[in-house]
C-alpha cells in the first residue's frame, strides 16, 4: 500500500466517523406533554391555542436540546421548537422555515 493509499484510507474513515457522530447527535425521542420543561410547556401551549398538537419530540440540534411541536391549525400543520427555556428557536410553516436564532 502507498502512502498516499493509506492517507485516502484514513481521510475516508475520519469523514465516515464524523458523519456518523453528527447523525447521532441529530436524533429525536417522542415525548409526552408531562415531559416538557415547564417553561417549554407553556410556550408550546400558547403557540398551539385552538390548534391541534400532532406529535412532540425532543432533540438535539447544534448540541442544544429542543422540544419539537408538530402543529395542526384549519388543516394546516407547522412546527416551532422551543429551548428548554421557553425561548422558540426555530418556526416551519408547510414548506418554509424561519430560524427564530
Amino acid at each position: 500500500m502507498t502512502r498516499s493509499q493509506l492517507w485516502t484510507g484514513l481521510l475516508i474513515a475520519g469523514s465516515l466517523s464524523l458523519v456518523s457522530v453528527a447523525w447521532a447527535a441529530e436524533k429525536e425521542e417522542r415525548v409526552t406533554m408531562d415531559q416538557v420543561p415547564a417553561a417549554a410547556k407553556t410556550t408550546i401551549e400558547r403557540e398551539s391555542k385552538g390548534a391541534t398538537i400532532k406529535e412532540l419530540t425532543k432533540e438535539t440540534e447544534g448540541g442544544k436540546l429542543v422540544y419539537g411541536a408538530e402543529i395542526v391549525r384549519d388543516g394546516k400543520e407547522s412546527e416551532i421548537h422551543v429551548a428548554a427555556d421557553g425561548t422558540v428557536t426555530k418556526r416551519e410553516t408547510g414548506e418554509h422555515e424561519d430560524d427564530e436564532e
